[in-house]
């Protein structure tokens, strides 16, 4: 979050963040799970009535609880999160987040909670089962669209499998990649700006779910892993927060609220 001086505490939270105050402006407490997420990834988390809510919201609700944690979750830039997290040994990255090396380096992962692939969001009548191999579309493929421009979410496994295809010859020829501060906000550029918009399986299937006008396909790359991210200080929180997943995770609470949230928002 890029508003980190005393000057930040006398400025209006935005209207995402409702009536939260920025964590920034007071000292930690050892009580309370500072939560950070981007709410434009449903059914992750995302903006209904005025609130955030989501799966990870809902997990970490009760990981609070079981914990006996206060939890206050703050909606900011994506790419802003770990900065977040390495600031404070009581902050947690919740917002779909693929376990990757670099954000290893600087953070600690949780015990992965879901698995995801990346799909391709166009619009509908682009592509059919006669372009997919065993289910699945080849990022080549995208040379069929019209307009020679992907949006992606900045920071996120989509805009990294864009870049690797953009550089390998012959993968994708002519394109530019549009980055956008969601999914959400990119997909409303769909058949204008864009030609599609790559981003994770559910994500994908909510905004193509709310729009008839939109079709999304599964990409052809490896599954990825969500997990929390955590300060690097903070291995006794870790610890506890991986039981208390193992268990949500044995008792299905984690698919409940999944199917709770399907359908998102647009």
């Amino acid at each position: 979050m890029s508003i980190k001086k005393i000057l930040a505490c006398t400025l209006a939270t935005t209207a995402a963040l409702a009536t939260m105050s920025f964590s920034s402006c007071s000292k930690p407490s050892s009580n309370t799970l500072y939560v950070y997420t981007n709410a434009g990834f449903a059914p992750y988390e995302y903006v209904s009535n005025g609130k955030v809510v989501g799966v990870d919201i809902d997990i970490m609700n009760y990981i609070g609880g079981k914990l006996g944690y206060n939890v206050v979750v703050y909606d900011i830039d994506f790419n802003q999160i770990l900065n977040e997290v390495q600031r404070n040994v009581m902050a947690v990255g919740a917002a779909g987040m693929t376990q990757n090396e670099g954000r290893d380096q600087v953070a600690l992962a949780s015990i992965s909670y879901a698995t995801s692939v990346q799909y391709v969001i166009v619009p509908d009548g682009t592509f059919d089962e006669e372009d997919l191999t065993d289910g699945k579309l080849s990022i080549s493929k995208l040379n069929e669209l019209s307009n020679k421009a992907i949006g992606i979410q900045t920071g996120t496994t989509g805009e990294f499998m864009l870049d690797d295809a953009m550089a390998a010859e012959g993968d994708l020829v002519g394109f530019a990649k549009r980055n956008y501060e969601n999914a959400i906000l990119a997909s409303r550029d769909i058949g204008s700006i864009c030609g599609g918009v790559i981003i994770d399986k559910l994500p994908a299937q909510s905004i193509t779910n709310a729009n008839s006008n939109l079709d999304c396909f599964e990409l052809d790359a490896e599954p990825e892993s969500y997990v929390l991210y955590f300060n690097k200080a903070a291995t006794d929180l870790v610890s506890k927060v991986n039981v208390i997943l193992e268990e949500m995770i044995e008792d299905g609470l984690i698919d409940q609220y999944t199917i709770n949230h399907s359908g998102g928002a647009n």
